[in-house]
Formats: C-alpha cells, structure tokens, sequence
C-alpha cells in the first residue's frame, strides 16, 4: 500500500510539473508553427493578391521575432524571419539594419549591400524624414540653448567675486566675515526671484556687463539672440520637432497607404475628412484601402472624389483605374491607366498596369509596348511584379502612391492648426520651453530685465576703484589689491614677496613662481575640467575654447541618454531597437570626445610668465585700462 501511494505521488508530481511547464512550451510551440516557412509564405501570398505592395504589421511581426531568435542564439533562423520582415514591407528599414549587423562578419559584402538598401528606404520614406527632422531639430535646439547657458554660467562664476566687491563697497568697506557673508547672499539673491534659468542668467550676465572682455560679450550675445528666436519662434518649431504621432494627418495618411485592412486608421481619416472636405489625401487614402478590403463601391466613390479635387493626378487616376481593374471592367480600367499614364509619363504603374489590362483584351502587342516601357522606368520593381504574376497570370497590379512631396505639403498646409500642441510629445522641447518665460512676454522681458540690469552693472563697475599688479600687469579690484613699497600686487604675485625686501630676489623669484603656477594651475583646474569639460577653460578666462567644449560634451551625453533619439515614435515607427546596441557606440563616442576635451586643456600652456624686464627701481607704467583708486575707467 505504501509503495501504491509513493507510486500515486510521483505520478500527481510529474503532472503538476507538466502544468507548470505547458505556459512556456505553448508559446514556444505557437511561435514555431507561427514563423514557419508555409505560414510565412501562405501571409506573403495573401499581401501579393490582394494587390498590397506593402504590409507594415507583419514584417514588425516577423521583425520581433527575429530579435528574439537572435536572443536565442538561432543566427540562420533569424536572417529567415528578418528577409520575411523585409520582404513584407520593402520601406521598413530596421530588418536590414539588423541583417547588416548579423552578417557583418559572415558574408560582409551582403551586409553592405544591407546597410545601403536601409539608407536608401530611409532617405525615401516619408515617415522616417520627418522622424530625422524631429529629432534634428531637437537635438540643435536643445545643444545649443544648454551649452551657450553654460558658458554663460561659467562667466557668470568667473566673475561673481567683483559683483560681491561692488556690493561692499556699496554697503560699506568693512572687511569682516559677516560683511563678506551678507555682500554674498545679496549678489546670490536673483537665484530666489524665480524667473527661470535664461532670466536669471541675464540678470546677471548685465550685473556683470563691466567686467566682460570682448569674446565673452559675443557668448552672451549670442546667448540672448539664441533665446528670443526659440522663444519667439516656438510655435513655429514646435509641429516639427514634437513627437512623431499618428494624430499628425500626413503621417496618418502615409501608414494608410503602408498599411491593410484597419478600421481605425480608416475612422480617423474619416474623421478628418468631414473636417476639411476639400484636402484629397483622405478620400485617395480611403479609397485604396477600400479597394484592398474588396469595396469597389465605397473605393470607386472615394477615389472619384479625390479625382475631383486635384483632376489630372496621376496617382489617382491609377488606382481608380485599379478598382475598375477588380471589377473586370476594362474598358474603364484602360481608360484610367491611359489618363494617369498621360498626366505623369514618368510614373511605371499606369504602363505596367496598362499592359496587364491589354493582356486580359488579347491586345498582345499594345501588352509588350506598355511592358517595355515600364521596364524601361523601373526595371527591378516589373520584374519583382512579373515574378509574382507567374504561378496565376495577371492577378494584380500596380498600386500607386502620392510622392513624398504631397505628404509634405499637407503637412505645412496643417503646421498651424497643430500649433504649439505638439509640444508635450517632446519631453526635451517642452523642457526648453521651461526655461523661459512664454511669448510673446518674454520678447520684451528678456531685452527688457538686460538692459536694465546692464546699466545698473556699469553704474555700480564705475565705483569699484582697480589697479593693475606692479609684476603681472593683471587688472585688479581695490578689495583684492596688496600693497608693499609702493607697490601694488594680486593675490598670486604677493604670496610670493610678502616676506622679501630685495627686489632683485623678488625679481627671480617671481619668474621662478610664474613658470611654478602653469603647473599649479594645472592640477587644480584639471580637477574643475575632469568635473565638466570646458568648466577649467571658462573660469581661465578661455571663453570660445570652453564653449566649444562644452557644446562637444553636451552634445555626447545627449545623445548617450537618449540612445540617439530624442523623440519617440512609437505610433508611426513601433518598434525601438535594442538599447545596447547603439548606446554602446554612442557611449564610446562620449568617452573620445571626454578625452579629447580634456586633453585640450593641456594642449596649451595655461598661463605666461609675465615680462619682467623693466628696471627694478621704476614702477611700472599703467596700462591704459588701468585706473587709480576710485577712478573710472
């Protein structure tokens, strides 16, 4: 009895087992039967007759499972499934991005030949131009706006001790800590008025107008031109560079025409045509996908009306010709394809499909004329469309597309109903656009808060009494001047004579302590551009150079965080990539160029020993930018 019971236990095991491992076995198993060679041939003959040159959910489909075939470490099956994606949709790049990466080392000159037809399918879809224009535009504007307010950030810094000096001598020339500590919380007062990172940024670059050299006046400059064009021009940028979605008419008319039978896609053109009644992209879209589901009816109604809002296309008159083609209605096919193949006689789909009507009328020779000829136009795409009509003669035509050019145009015809609105699909750009107060206030505020705060900053520098150092010739503020034997020193230039009395000493001394300080101020400011690229040139007083390198820096790590696209399209491009595999060169691009930016900094010597060869006995004479105490300039 007891081995009966061991024996029923055992038995009650395996079966619980069996039901934990069948969720894993079932997917697997449906997958298998799913990317099999007949099932994706039997989807492949189902596009072909339906007469769809393009199918976008399948080839995604296959796409993703390829990926995970990859995953797996299945390379053969995985080079099946994603030619099955590519051939699925010929305008969907990402299957041959990733064959060129399969076979890189395989068979490299096929993954070359991959990665041009990938480029090619980009640069010709319309989908993926406005998806490189959004993420251009992004990418410039936010680079740009970052870096100049970090350079001006960075000349801020440089010289916010001068402001702290104009304070108390404002105030009063008490020179004890609490004095330091409240002429400190007074110029650090802007940051609490809330008025954004550029106001306040301009706040202070007028406070400081007087201390500015001539290149850092051009990065402020530059700073304030920069902030009232993205500003001003906000509303303009903004359906351009928000987020790549399928509310966008033209980017819904394009995966239309990509891809079947979808109720959705085909309400909402539905919708925007009782919207604007006179645009004739939604009829022809709704058209071609009517004639795809079989509806001659509702297509012929569809198409004739956007026949009759734009006469004489070309791409129009094609596919009405095409739902007079699935009727078997000939006559009135050939008459379509022979006023498309007049109104654009460069286009190969009325003369192929002229051919395939002559054909079905026995006119054999008219047949090959109109076959030659498109074979002329568009070689590859005829023999592509021959080889699918051998096993069943004439079962499809050519399907016609607007151009490229048409979605642009519907697109900058709708740029100004979409507004501003796009504007939360692009987390960067509704970033940028929080870094400044609204338009059109914000035109006025800007130039407004500067000049403002640029004439205070001249009228407070003009109390502030300089000198220039006796050995460096630096120009420097009555608060940090040293005196010794009528003569006046920086804080660098007197640490190393505060305890001589020879001049002569001093003299040597000071070449020695010049010659020392590149070296010293090498390690420090070394430490300040490990932190932040650039930073150790700002503070220098290197102003262009350290823009440069902040722009470099900004534009790496960027690019690293966002993985080398800023705007998502998950609406109109579905599936991303893996995050590895292109953050893996982009964080080798950001590592290069934190090297080369930091191996600026050491490409120059830091600072030149000063000219010490007047005589030991005379002052030196004052440069013209110098002043006595309490003088202006």
């Amino acid at each position: 009895m007891r081995r009966g019971l061991l024996t029923k236990s055992a038995s009650v095991g395996w079966f619980l087992l069996a039901l934990l491992a069948l969720p894993e076995a079932l997917p697997h198993a449906r997958a298998l039967a799913y990317t099999g060679q007949d099932a994706i041939q039997e989807e492949l003959e189902q596009k072909l007759n339906s007469g769809k040159a393009r199918a976008l959910a399948p080839a995604q489909a296959r796409y993703r499972e390829a990926l995970a075939a990859l995953a797996a470490g299945d390379g053969a099956e995985a080079v099946r499934l994603l030619d099955a994606a590519a051939a699925f949709d010929p305008t969907f790049p990402d299957p041959h991005y990733t064959l060129a990466r399969v076979l890189a080392f395989q068979d490299p000159g096929r993954a070359v030949a991959e990665f041009s037809e990938a480029l090619r399918i980009v640069g010709r879809s319309y989908s993926w131009q406005r998806y490189v224009l959004a993420n251009s535009l992004t990418a410039f504007l936010v680079i740009w706006s970052m870096s100049l307010l970090f350079a001006v950030v960075g000349v801020v810094l440089r010289h916010l001790p001068h402001l702290t000096h104009v304070i108390r001598e404002l105030v009063g020339r008490a020179g004890g800590a609490t004095a330091r500590g409240a002429a400190g919380v007074i110029a650090l007062a802007p940051l609490l008025w809330g008025l954004g990172p550029i106001s306040t940024a301009t706040v202070y670059a007028g406070l400081l107008s007087f201390r500015l050299g001539r290149r850092e006046a051009f990065l402020v400059f530059l700073f304030l031109v920069s902030s009232l064009a993205i500003v001003g021009g906000m509303r303009v940028i903004a359906p351009w560079a928000g987020g790549i979605s399928l509310e966008e008419p033209s980017l819904l008319v394009d995966r239309a025409l990509r891809s079947g039978a979808n109720p959705d896609l085909m309400a909402a053109l539905a919708a925007l045509e009782g919207h604007d009644s006179a645009e004739p992209l939604y009829p022809f879209a709704l058209g071609t996908m009517a004639r795809r589901e079989g509806d001659f009816d509702q297509a012929e109604r569809q198409l004739t009306t956007a026949a009759a809002l734009k006469p004489n296309t070309s791409w129009i008159l094609t596919n009405l010709g095409n739902v007079h083609f699935g009727r078997e209605d000939y006559p009135r096919a050939r008459e379509a394809y022979e006023a498309a193949a007049k109104a654009s006689p460069r286009a190969v789909e009325p003369h192929y499909n002229l051919a395939q009507t002559y054909t079905k009328q026995l006119l054999f020779a008219e047949a090959s004329r109109e076959q030659s000829i498109a074979s002329g136009l568009a070689f590859d795409r005829v023999r592509d469309m021959s080889r699918i009509s051998t096993p069943q003669l004439n079962r499809t035509v050519m399907e016609a597309v607007p151009p490229i050019e048409t979605l642009w145009g519907l697109a900058r015809r709708t740029a100004q109903e979409r507004g501003a609105a796009e504007t939360p699909g692009n987390p960067y750009f509704s970033f940028l656009g929080r870094l400044a107060p609204p338009a059109p206030f914000a035109l006025f505020f800007i130039p407004a808060v500067f000049l403002v705060f640029a004439a205070c900053g001249q009228a407070f520098g003009r109390t502030l009494g300089t000198l220039s150092c006796s050995n460096c010739q630096k120009v420097v503020c009555r608060r940090c001047v040293h005196r010794m034997q009528q003569r006046a020193f920086c804080d660098d230039c007197f640490a190393a004579v505060k305890d001589l009395k020879s001049m002569e000493f001093t003299r040597l001394l000071l070449t020695g302590r010049d010659r020392r300080a590149a070296r010293r101020r090498t390690f420090w400011e070394t430490l300040v551009t490990y932190a932040l690229p650039g930073a150790g040139q700002m503070l220098r007083g290197a102003s262009l150079s350290g823009f440069f390198a902040i722009l470099v820096m900004v534009t790496a790590a960027l690019l690293v965080i966002s993985n080398g696209a800023l705007v998502p399209s998950l609406d109109v491009l579905p599936l991303v990539s893996a995050g590895w595999v292109k953050r893996i060169p982009l964080a080798a691009l950001f590592a290069a160029t934190y090297a080369i930016t930091v191996a600026r900094y050491y490409a120059k010597t830091t600072t030149k020993v000063p000219n010490l060869a007047q005589g030991l006995g005379r002052v030196p004479a004052r440069t013209p930018r110098a002043r006595v105490e309490g003088g202006t300039r």
